[in-house]
Order: C-alpha cells, then structure tokens, then sequence
C-alpha cells in the first residue's frame, strides 16, 4: 500500500497505526503483560521492557557500548536514563510507547512483527540486527516511526552520560572562562 505524503494520505497512516497498536495492546492486555509494575528501581520500565532494550542496545549504539564502563554498570545506567526520559514524555506519547513495549514482549506478536519467537534475553546480535533492519526498510509505517523511535531514545539516553563523549568526538561541555577587565 502506497501511502503519499497528503493529509489523506497522513490519514490513513494515523488510521493504520492506530489498528496496528491497539490490536497489539488489547492482545497484550488479555495476557496481563501491560498490567505488569514498573521494575523494581524503575518508575516505568517493566522487567520485559528492560529486557528488550537491553537486547537492542549493543547493536543500536555498537562499538561505543559499553565503551569504558563495564557491561552490567552500562545497562544498569542506560535503562535508568530511558526511564527517566520516558516519565518526562507526555501522557499519550508515553502511551503509545508503552503500547510498543507490550506488542514485542508477546512471542506471536513479536513473529508477526519479523522478530523472533524466543524472549529477547535469548536473541543473539544477528536476531536484533535482523529485526532491526526489517523495521527500518518495513513498507509499513509504522514499523519504520518505532524503528527511529526506538534508536533516537537509545541514542539520546547513551550519548548524554560524560564517558561517552570520547567515542562520539564530543570533547565535552564548554568551561566557563572567567574574563576579567583592567579598570
């Protein structure tokens, strides 16, 4: 389906999305996923949501993950930073994420979706890249808006913590310079 870039065509996208989501969360919610808590430390994020973008991480931000912490104090970091931001989206925004979250946490959705069937812990580097890639050349809209969701949220959310700015040639924050005038 060839969606042009007009208001009906914007149309049938929202109209599309919207199916596509809310067809993910009703599932979602008969299996009890989008009723989860936040994990524990977490404001948001669920264990499965950890999960998952702990899985597109490595492959997202690539050689500079884990860069010059180790790998556990990366994630641990990185899922508080996500978390953080996510609060801060507002309400339908968060909404539509969290709907996200829940359709790549239910093993027939995910197939339907072009990723695996087994959980996102058990998917190797090749699976993520795989799924990724299929997000990111999808026909599908709205596989393409999660695919640039997904990696701006983990980019920004990286690339703001200090020991990260060698790895992106970022020589860090302006040093205020005190200038002082002869009288």
């Amino acid at each position: 389906m060839s969606i042009t870039t007009s208001r009906r065509g914007f149309m049938q996208l929202s109209a599309t999305s919207m199916a596509i989501l809310s067809m993910g969360a009703g599932f979602a919610s008969l299996t009890g996923c989008s009723k989860l808590p936040a994990a524990s430390g977490y404001q948001v994020l669920r264990a499965g949501d950890i999960e998952f973008l702990s899985a597109l991480a490595p492959v997202v931000l690539a050689q500079s993950y884990p860069g010059t912490l180790s790998p556990e104090v990366a994630q641990e970091r990185l899922m508080h930073m996500l978390d953080k931001l996510i609060t801060t989206l507002q309400g339908y925004a968060q909404g539509q994420l969290m709907m996200l979250f829940d359709v790549v946490q239910s093993a027939p959705l995910r197939v339907a979706m072009d990723a695996q069937w087994a959980s996102w812990a058990q998917a190797s580097a090749a699976d993520v890249e795989r799924f990724l890639t299929s997000w990111k050349a999808s026909a599908i809209p709205i596989k393409r808006m999660g695919y640039g969701s997904l990696s701006k949220l983990l980019c920004m959310c990286w690339y703001q913590q200090p020991e990260t700015f060698a790895s992106s040639g970022y020589p860090g924050m302006p040093k205020k310079v005190n200038i002082t005038h002869p009288a």
